[in-house]
């Protein structure tokens, strides 16, 4: 009975080792920069198999394309094995943090420590935000960007000199308020649009042209949108 199943497990053994050697030999092709179903058109073609690792982080490189690969293009093989690859997924993605009110220190601070930089700076009068502070950026707060991106900004100057009119900020006012400073600066309403919005309280403004801050000259025109409930 032990004779029987000795012979039993070295016949299998011999078997095994019979079926190995008797799989052909490849040489490993090159699937650096290819895309996944690609690579997996090619191994197939040769009796191999792609078993996908790791993802990285890569600027350089698409999201979805071969960084490396394990065993190394030019290696031979047998048939049946698998070739292990670790897939871009691209640049690390970075959520624009909210500067507006911020000082510009404050700014540059903030954007390093998300793994961001400070990119162009603009400056314009602001009756809203006081002077040395952040009106605006671009990309807006909670835009996803590559990670080391820039973020323009539009710092204030404070309250403009006299001579220099700034459309005010009406959204969420009544529209009488509006029609009341444009009659009192010579600013002639061009349009008041409607539209329904019954969550709203009918006559408040919902939008404006010019946007607020912007310098409206004398005898220029400005356009609202209300809300109705019809």
């Amino acid at each position: 009975m032990i004779i029987g199943g000795i012979a039993f497990v070295v016949g299998m053994n011999r078997l095994i080792d019979a079926l190995i050697h008797s799989k052909k030999d490849r040489i490993v092709p090159n699937l650096i920069g290819s895309n996944i179903a690609d690579s997996l058109d090619v191994l197939s073609s040769m009796n191999l198999y792609l078993k996908k690792g790791a993802e990285e982080f890569n600027s350089d490189v698409p999201a979805g394309i071969i960084i490396s690969q394990s065993p190394p293009a030019g290696s031979i093989i047998k048939e049946g094995k698998a070739v292990n690859v670790v897939v871009s997924v691209g640049g690390e993605v970075i959520f624009v943090p909210d500067l507006t009110n911020q000082t510009v220190r404050s700014a540059q601070l903030i954007l390093r420590k998300n793994g961001l930089d400070l990119g162009e700076q603009d400056e314009k009068y602001s009756t809203v935000i006081e002077k040395g502070k952040i009106i605006s950026q671009n990309p807006n707060p909670r835009t996803p960007i590559q990670k080391n991106g820039l973020v323009n900004i539009v710092v204030s100057l404070g309250t403009p000199p006299e001579g220099v009119l700034l459309m005010p900020d009406f959204i969420g006012k009544n529209i009488t308020e509006a029609e009341n400073w444009a009659l009192q600066n010579g600013v002639q309403i061009k349009n008041v649009n409607r539209t329904k919005d019954t969550a709203i309280t009918e006559n408040t403004v919902v939008k404006q042209i010019p946007e607020s801050d912007e310098v409206i000259e004398k005898n220029k025109t400005a356009e609202f949108w209300i809300a109705t409930k019809e």
